[in-house]
């Protein structure tokens, strides 16, 4: 598999998941503004998050709000990014970011979908190797289920025994021996949560209402990852996110499904923009970024201890041993130690040229530590 620090998300169809990612890419572009370092994507990420933006501005400019006319995803995806400095041709720090619709959570769904059944090895292997599990929560349908038969559609609709499996199966790999020593935090992100807070434009007063039901709600997902998970940590990220920043839920309709051991109602959510001429103003998706950075920089202070703690000789055959069975620590090896620049600086004729490679590797360390150093948003917690 591709040599990359790996995050996956695991959450139902129409969560919102695909425009969660274009959130998480825009606050990262601010967190980087000044510093000399850039947010690369590779060509179908970059077509991807066009097309997002694209649907967004279209809403913005007609000045009429559709969430469900914002695509989802169809098909299993990897969003590749690179923090790369500003003007380098060289290996930036990739992250490798897994998105799949959340109708294959289902095996009765994967069952009956050839893709599913085809690429689903390849998903649950990327999850099994990533530092990061983001579970995006649809905050609505939890804080606008009033009824019993509301409240009873709620599981369906947000997924939890899929979710939950998943997670165990996440947790279960993680604790692997060849995992155990690695980073790993699980984030349970709300989205669209403009309505509930007033931090952020607008005027909600029940911040506290949404935090005890996730926490109720997702508190025996929480309990199987720590089964699962003995004798280590993993970091639990509580990030409720305003994915637009300008929209407010006027109305959430529950519509009566025909769809036969599915969920017998489902919701549909009414926004309006709050204000005109709309402006996006997102919130808190920055913590995702924040926390895969936060991985990378522990996984790389811990490298340099046993650097300086070991002989040279004895540190280099044991990192060979670790990178062939270890995914992230050969790449906290290989681009945060310089070797992906030293295997291209052989190619480089002049000592200027070493030194400016140098300078931006410098740079892009810096970044790192920059972003992982961000002050968490007054809305995050870790539990």
């Amino acid at each position: 598999m591709t040599l990359s620090f790996k995050a996956s998300m695991v959450g139902p169809s129409r969560v919102g998941k695909t425009t969660l990612l274009t959130a998480i890419l825009a606050e990262t572009e601010t967190m980087l503004s000044g510093s000399g370092i850039a947010l690369a994507l590779d060509e179908a990420t970059e077509m991807r998050i066009r097309r997002n933006r694209r649907d967004l501005r279209r809403a913005i400019e007609a000045r009429e709000f559709d969430a469900a006319s914002l695509g989802g995803s169809q098909s299993m995806f990897l969003y590749e990014v690179e923090l790369k400095a500003a003007g380098d041709t060289l290996p930036g720090i990739p992250f490798s970011l897994l998105d799949y619709p959340g109708a294959w959570l289902d095996p009765a769904e994967r069952a009956e979908r050839p893709e599913a059944k085809r690429k689903w090895p390849e998903c649950e292997a990327h999850i099994a190797e990533s530092l990061m599990l983001l579970v995006p929560v649809e905050a609505a349908v939890l804080m606008e289920a009033v009824t019993p038969a509301q409240r009873g559609a709620v599981a369906d609709l947000l997924g939890f025994e899929d979710v939950e499996a998943m997670a165990r199966k996440w947790a279960r790999a993680r604790n692997l021996p060849e995992h155990r020593d690695e980073p790993a935090v699980l984030v349970l992100a709300p989205l669209k949560c403009e309505k509930y807070f007033d931090d952020n434009g607008g005027k909600g007063r029940e911040a506290a209402r949404l935090r005890n039901l996730v926490r109720e709600k997702y508190r025996s997902m929480i309990e199987v990852v720590q089964e699962e998970t003995p004798g280590r940590t993993v970091r639990v990220v509580y990030a409720p996110v305003d994915t637009y920043g300008c929209v407010d839920l006027m109305e959430g309709e529950w519509v009566p499904t025909d769809d036969e051991g599915g969920p017998a109602l489902d919701f549909q959510g009414h926004y309006r923009f709050r204000e005109l001429p709309p402006r996006i103003r997102v919130k808190a998706a920055g913590t995702v970024m924040r926390e895969l950075c936060r991985c990378v920089v522990s996984g790389q202070d811990r490298a340099e201890q046993q650097r300086a703690a070991d002989a040279r000789t004895t540190y280099n055959e044991a990192l060979e041993r670790k990178a062939e069975r270890k995914g992230f620590w050969g790449a906290v090896e290989f681009y945060l130690s310089g070797e992906s620049r030293a295997n291209r600086n052989t190619l480089l004729a002049s000592r200027r040229s070493l030194a400016d490679a140098e300078a931006r590797a410098k740079r892009l360390a810096e970044a790192l530590r920059r972003i992982a150093a961000t002050p968490a948003d007054p809305r995050v917690e870790e539990w």
